[in-house]
């Protein structure tokens, strides 16, 4: 037997636009869709859509009642798949998106944690640039993405965005590269060869593009597109192993082929060249309970990294940048001097 619309129908029948595809999909002729929609419009005390046209199409009073409705079945389908969850009778589910750092530094150790303490989790994550992943969120295909938030920042009034790291960045090549033996390196020397990088956000790209022979930049954005615009570390790095081409990455991500002299830093460091990152998600939803979980243990992650990171750089004796650019020993450096002063001896009564 046909039933009388309800709103959740009416939202999932507009994208049809069209009240006799509409009527078929539940059952009805169009003459008595257009009935018992309004029958529902009398129920709720408003107009909903204009059926004169043969079309459904909202009014004003019907795009509001509409956007409310939709968010309140989405935040109640979001409290029925966390209770089920929570009573084991649904496995948890992410998907999300990551830009090419935040794939290479928490992002694995993270996964591998929670598919430990939850067999049955089931994870989509796409990797991305940051403008891409952003479309995605913003469109519904992801719950939420961990990248650079410059492309995020464009959308506040739909987004919320939660910073997450910082990372020095540093230009690297491959060992016996003819730019590794020059002991001072000019920005426009060094990008004399071709970049291999993700889409460069506009703050970092301000920099490069003054120095990078035939820089492309975006017009709306003021992002940059290098030479090889890839989203993949591994491949970016065997590019850079296999020929003249040089890259940007934190420390942390090159720190094994630094030891083992396959790669080398180039000499050269200024005060924008950093990655920040963070997570963004529509402000109207929220993260379903997995989610959560899945970025306390990112969080608890790129603490461990941030560490690491630091024993690197005082390893290699590199210097740590203050807040405006100016550099400062290594506080691991100061703290080993300070362990080997004598201590001052005690005066005898």
């Amino acid at each position: 037997m046909a039933k009388t619309p309800s709103l959740l129908d009416l939202i999932g029948l507009l994208p049809a636009r069209d009240i006799t595809r509409a009527a078929k999909a539940l059952g009805l002729t169009p003459e008595a869709l257009v009935k018992r929609v309004g029958t529902l419009e009398s129920a709720i005390g408003t107009k909903l859509v204009d059926t004169a046209t043969r079309a459904l199409k909202p009014g004003e009073a019907g795009r509001l009642v509409i956007d409310h409705a939709s968010r309140i079945f989405s935040q109640a389908r979001d409290l029925t798949r966390d209770l089920e969850e929570l009573a084991g009778l649904q496995a948890p589910e992410i998907n999300f998106g990551a830009d090419m750092f935040a794939a290479e530094l928490p992002l694995g150790i993270a996964l591998g944690r929670m598919a430990t303490a939850n067999s049955r989790l089931r994870v989509h994550a796409v990797i991305g640039d940051f403008e891409d992943l952003t479309r995605a969120v913003l469109a519904g295909r992801m719950e939420f993405a961990i990248a650079d938030t410059t492309s995020a920042e464009r959308h506040t009034a739909r987004l919320a965005i939660e910073p997450v790291a910082e990372h020095r960045l540093f230009f690297f090549a491959r060992h016996g590269h003819p730019l590794t033996a020059r002991k001072e390196l000019t920005l426009e020397a060094i990008l004399q060869v071709p970049l291999v990088s993700p889409r460069v956000p506009q703050r970092i790209a301000v920099h490069i593009a003054k120095s990078m022979p035939l820089a492309k930049v975006d017009r709306e954005t003021g992002d940059l597109s290098p030479n090889l615009m890839l989203d993949s570390f591994s491949v970016a790095k065997a590019a850079v192993l296999a020929g003249d081409a040089i890259a940007l990455a934190p420390m942390t991500a090159i720190e094994a082929e630094l030891r083992t002299r396959r790669l080398a830093l180039l000499r050269y460091d200024a005060p924008w060249m950093h990655m920040s990152y963070g997570l963004f998600y529509p402000r109207k939803k929220s993260l379903s309970r997995a989610a959560q979980l899945f970025v306390t243990q990112l969080r608890q992650v790129e603490t461990m990294i941030q560490e690491r990171e630091q024993r690197a750089l005082a390893r290699m004796n590199l210097k740590r940048r203050g807040r405006k650019g100016a550099a400062r020993p290594a506080a691991r450096k100061t703290t080993a001097v300070a362990r080997r002063a004598p201590a001052p001896a005690r005066r005898r009564r």
